[in-house]
């Protein structure tokens, strides 16, 4: 009886196991098919930018350091752009 148990908990736990390793792997694969085609967005106003819309150089150095220390040297500030209200 005891055996079975086992024999019982183990299968489930194993298949859980090898569901969430699937869901992971799964995950990355997504995510780096869904970066490679990723379509860079072209602001057809031109690169000319007003004095309102220019952001501190410390408010910008803490998000390119935040995002260094998130991803672990692995992303990268490509622009970075004021939010109007």
């Amino acid at each position: 009886m005891m055996n079975e148990a086992l024999k019982l908990m183990l299968t489930g736990m194993s298949t859980v196991f090898f569901i969430l390793i699937m869901v992971v792997v799964l995950g990355n694969i997504i995510i780096r098919i869904t970066n490679r085609f990723e379509v860079a967005v072209v602001d057809p106003s031109g690169a000319a930018s007003n004095s309102q819309k220019e952001i501190k150089p410390s408010k910008l150095a803490a998000i390119v350091s935040a995002i260094e220390i998130t991803t672990k040297g692995k992303g990268r500030v490509t622009s970075v752009e004021k939010m109007s209200e």
